[in-house]
């Protein structure tokens, strides 16, 4: 859970419906981080590698960027907030926007060439395939 999930404080009421005796909870706004956010991420090992799950929901696939240099893989990206015609007031903020960035290191048997990516319902998977080994006879 990312450290701007654990902040929270309360802000103002719900209006209870009269016919209700149960005690609802107060709303909330989360305290975001200065300009960066942190997809959740997933990370599987797989018979042929190892599969990197990021849930980006909200962002379009050409506002992501994939960036493999050497050995480490970088994922960025910006999550534009949402206009909202006639906004009033705030009773639950809890859905990070802004610009994030999230760097994996490769580890050494996975070939940095075949990294894969698919975008598919506001989840973006990268698969990172294994060296291919081979037995080397010695004579």
């Amino acid at each position: 859970m990312s450290s701007a999930r654990q902040n929270w404080f309360q802000m103002g009421t719900f209006t209870l419906h009269p016919n209700d005796d149960i005690d609802y909870p107060q709303p909330s706004m989360r305290c975001y981080a200065k300009d960066m956010w942190s997809p959740d991420t997933d990370i599987y090992e797989v018979d042929d590698g190892m599969v990197i799950i990021l849930d980006i929901a909200g962002i379009t696939r050409d506002e992501v960027s994939i960036v493999v240099e050497g050995k480490l893989l970088s994922v960025s990206g910006t999550r534009r907030e949402p206009d909202i015609p006639g906004k009033q007031s705030v009773h639950r903020l809890e859905i990070d926007f802004g610009h994030f960035q999230k760097r994996f290191r490769i580890p050494a048997d996975i070939d940095e060439n075949s990294i894969e990516a698919r975008y598919e319902n506001g989840f973006l998977y990268l698969r990172l395939l294994r060296r291919d080994s081979r037995l080397i006879l010695v004579e």
